[in-house]
């Protein structure tokens, strides 16, 4: 991949060049692991018993006889209603080769649909019989001869799947994906890999969203505010008597000082370069000090003032003579001490500066300090002690103790007073030819402050350090150890990124890309975000692709068989299933190890996913899907209002609720039909409000609560008030909506499309303008056309009656609870809607249980479900039935089914 793909240019021809580059990258990466075949193709090949003669001949002599008797007519090889022939399903190799022809059949048996309302009727024994015959014949067609387990097309990630693997390779919730065009549906789900597409526009959304994001997570500090100031002459303030060099030095007394006033712009490590040093060697200094003494006491005793002037320059003149002569005592090669306090008189830092001839070069000395933004000001003292005199850090006593000794002088300081010292903008100071050593014996040139640190600056992003763990070295004109830091640092990233392993060779691909950005003289920080960049628009990133990894599963793969997953590969299934993310470390590092393939181990990491807080996706992603919630998007809420202000709670309220109970069955693996019997919901205030229950803690308004249902009149889904705002109108209810919900999502029999030129309900209105909807409905059936489907699907919508269409519980005086009651085949009768969930929870189980496991096999495996995957939902079903299909044991047992840890790979 050449690294001038990355260069500015037009946008598409970045794109392009990118996305090129990125499919070669994909091409020559595979990590070829030796890892030893599971036991996944012993599941898959697991025994199935055949069907007995007793069958085939049962279905020959009485099934399809019934099927004659009842259907033949309209659906044989001549006159195909519907371009349906069930002649094709006289015997069982027949219904072999016509299995997807005969679940169709079972349905619309099974459904009530066929035969139609003023066609001869079956009992409902006799339709019960039918059904169970061909269900028998189907099972054993698509069972007895090693179903295999179907290809999955390499898919792409869709947006939910974008966004959470962007926020857990990074640690920030940039969601870039909400930019990016909505993914295709296929069914029921937004992860089937058959419709999600890549068009020229998502290739271009992908560059900017991996720009963006490579931006947001790595920052150039040079592109960030920082300070770069050095005080010096006039902007270096003096406190006390000071004189001014020519060279621009501050002359000052011993007991003076020099002070500075910085504007901090962030948080971070601040470099501090001090240029000064001492006129005075400590022998000469101890002698003024004792010279100073012997003139206090002559001075008091000789009453002529010229004379002791003239004597002390006598002695000055003589010492320095003299020091010009000797050499240097060994105890004056010792450094002076400085003070450094802040504005809160806090000693910061204790600098040492050696002697310096007046006129000669100044000594250096460097600190550094963490400074939070704003003003700050910094005060540096020369003092009479010398660094040798210092004891160590941890026996020094005030006022030596850094970070801890305050400087009351310092900290006395008024505004007033500073402000004195600060010389009025234009005022020059006049320059000193003549200057006393004795008098001035230190003096200060500049002080420097530079920062922050681009590693300690507090307004880099977070993952600035975690992405940076080796930085190279920056020098004046160029960036030193860019190859091997840019290596450390993307190899960790691009494991996680592509879920697996990766080479030598790949890492060196994108680390060249950092160290192309610094030979055309941009940043190291701007060239690893330019790698990042690549890394988010690899297909490695953007594609699950599951190709068999070693030559065992090669050549098993060209004989046709199913070929077992590798850790790697399963590594992403699992997460990408559980959590609509990439996997986190400890699940990279079991599929390094080659556990995953191993049952029991395989099981622990379940647990573990199923405990995270990310497995709450399955709730936000998979029921959001299976119960069409994400429909609720497009409804203006507004519309639902029944009042001027409209209803006070929003269509995410409404997904929540629902999304909380799944989750609490999950986590703690109830029954799946708890989902239907529930006699509590968790709500936030606004839909407490909304059910008129109380929420028993006082928390935030959006915090969501488990509240008791059992007098509220409702019970589980089929109680929320999402899934009954989702299936009716604007204005009113909608049982026909709401029945064929329960038949898609409950029973997992979708009702036929309407035939054509069926009247809409409003059509069929004839009989008085007050006419209730039930008795608009009866009116609506008594066309044949539509009775068929219409007598169970008006049956299941009516028993939600007593709830409207915004999921309110109906008043007992209101006319349309009279009509919330139904009968479905069987006699089975029910009153209201807690009647209607518990009924369907106690003689639908097994059936509730096949459609949630259809549902999560889809889901998890990305496809849709073929007649031969029904062999291994019913063993899924088979296993779980003992301990009442908890909804844990179902999610584990699609992922351990071999559709989820097999793939069938086409010989090419």
């Amino acid at each position: 991949m050449k690294s001038d793909c990355i260069l500015p240019g037009t946008r598409w021809t970045r794109v392009l060049c990118s996305f090129a580059g990125a499919f070669a990258l994909l091409t020559t990466s595979t990590i070829h692991a030796d890892e030893p075949e599971s036991e996944v193709s012993a599941k898959a090949d697991s025994k199935t018993v055949e069907p007995t003669t007793d069958d085939l001949t049962a279905w020959e002599n009485s099934g399809f006889l019934k099927l004659e008797e009842f259907c033949i007519d309209c659906h044989n090889a001549d006159y195909q209603e519907a371009e349906v022939d069930l002649t094709l399903l006289s015997t069982a190799e027949k219904i072999r080769e016509n299995s997807e022809l005969a679940m169709h059949s079972i349905s619309m048996i099974r459904f009530g649909a066929m035969p139609p309302e003023d066609s001869a009727l079956p009992t409902v024994e006799e339709r019960r019989q039918l059904a169970d015959q061909l269900d028998d014949l189907v099972y054993h067609a698509t069972c007895d001869l090693r179903p295999k387990p179907g290809r999955i097309t390499a898919r792409r990630l869709n947006r939910a799947e974008y966004n959470n693997a962007i926020r857990d390779l990074f640690g920030m919730d940039l969601r870039p994906a909400d930019q990016f065009p909505s993914d295709e549906v296929g069914g029921g789900f937004d992860n089937n890999a058959d419709v999600l597409s890549l068009s020229t526009m998502l290739m271009e959304k992908y560059l900017k969203a991996g720009e963006s994001v490579a931006s947001t997570v790595i920052v150039d500090p040079a592109t960030l505010p920082s300070i770069n100031k050095t005080f010096a002459d006039q902007t270096l303030h003096t406190i006390g008597e000071a004189k001014l060099a020519s060279f621009g030095e501050w002359f000052i007394r011993g007991d003076g000082m020099v002070w500075c006033e910085v504007d901090v712009p962030v948080e971070g490590e601040y470099y501090f370069d001090v240029r000064g040093g001492t006129n005075v060697r400590r022998s000469e200094l101890i002698a003024a000090k004792e010279e100073e003494s012997e003139d206090k006491d002559s001075d008091s005793k000789d009453a002529d003032a010229k004379d002791s002037d003239d004597k002390r320059e006598d002695r000055k003149r003589d010492r320095r003579r003299d020091k010009d002569k000797e050499e240097p005592k060994e105890s004056d090669k010792v450094n002076r001490c400085v003070m450094v306090h802040n504005e809160e008189g806090l000693l910061l830092e204790i600098l040492d500066f050696n002697y310096q001839e007046k006129s000669g070069p100044t000594d250096g000395e460097s600190f550094r300090a963490t400074l939070k933004p704003g003003k700050h000001r910094f005060f540096f003292s020369p003092t009479d002690t010398w660094i040798d005199e210092l004891p160590k850090s941890e026996d020094r006593k005030d006022p030596w103790r850094m970070g801890e000794s305050v400087s009351e002088r310092v900290k006395a300081l008024t505004d007033e007073e500073l402000a004195k010292t600060v010389l009025p903008a234009g005022e020059k100071v006049e320059v000193s030819r003549r200057i006393s050593d004795d008098e001035f014996n230190f003096k200060f040139k500049t002080v420097s402050i530079k920062g922050p640190g681009p590693q300690s600056r507090k307004d880099l992003p977070a993952t600035q350090s975690q992405l940076i763990i080796r930085l190279a070295r920056e020098r004046s004109d160029h960036w030193e150890d860019v190859y091997k830091a840019a290596k450390v640092n993307l190899e960790p990233l691009m494991r996680r990124a592509f879920r697996r392993e990766v080479s030598e060779e790949e890492v060196k691909r994108y680390a060249t890309l950092v160290e192309a950005a610094t030979d055309r003289r941009e940043s190291f920080y701007v060239g690893m975000q330019q790698a990042i960049t690549a890394i988010l628009c690899s297909p490695s990133f953007l594609f699950r692709i599951e190709l068999p990894e070693t030559d065992e599963a090669r050549e098993l793969a060209a004989t046709g068989e199913a070929v077992p997953l590798s850790s790697t590969q399963l590594a992403s299934r699992l997460s990408f299933f559980l959590w609509s993310s990439i996997p986190d470390k400890e699940l990279l590092q079991a599929a390094k190890e080659n556990q995953l393939v191993d049952e029991s181990k395989r099981r622990r990491h379940i647990h573990r996913m199923l405990d995270d807080p990310k497995s709450m996706s399955l709730g936000e992603q998979f029921a959001t899907q299976w119960f069409g919630l994400g429909n609720l998007k497009a409804r203006d809420m507004a519309d639902f209002g029944g009042n001027e202000e409209g209803p006070a709670i929003t269509v995410d309220d409404l997904a929540a609720e629902t999304h909380a109970l799944f989750d609490h069955v999950l986590k703690n693996n109830l029954p799946v039909t708890e989902l239907l019997t529930a006699d509590y919901t968790f709500v936030n205030e606004s839909l407490a409000d909304w059910y008129g229950v109380k929420l028993p803690e006082s928390k935030e308004a959006d915090a969501f609560q488990k509240v008791s249902l059992a007098d509220a009149g409702r019970r589980g889904i089929l109680g929320h008030a999402g899934v009954l705002t989702l299936t009716s109108y604007p204005t009113r209810n909608s049982p026909v909506l709401r029945g064929k919900w329960i038949l898609e999502n409950v029973l997992g029999t979708p009702p036929p499309e309407a035939p054509p030129n069926v009247p809409e309900l409003e059509e069929t209105r004839a009989a008085s303008a007050d006419a209730t909807l039930r008795e608009q409905l009866e009116l609506h059936r008594a066309d044949p056309g539509c009775a068929s489907c219409h007598r169970v699907m008006d049956a299941l919508g009516f028993g939600l009656e007593t709830m409207d269409h915004l999921g309110r519980l109906r008043p007992p005086s209101d006319p349309s609870v009279a009509d919330a009651n139904g009968e479905l085949p069987g006699g089975r009768s029910f009153r209201g809607a807690m009647e209607l969930s518990e009924m369907l929870a106690s003689t639908e189980t097994r059936r509730f249980a096949d459609t949630t496991v259809r549902r999560l096999l889809s889901f998890a495996i990305g496809r849709e479900l073929r007649p031969a995957d029904r062999c291994f939902v019913e063993a899924i079903l088979d296993e779980a039935e003992g301990e009442g299909y908890r909804l844990r044991d179902l999610v584990e047992g699609v992922i351990n089914s071999p559709p989820f840890l097999t793939t069938s790979v086409p010989a090419s």
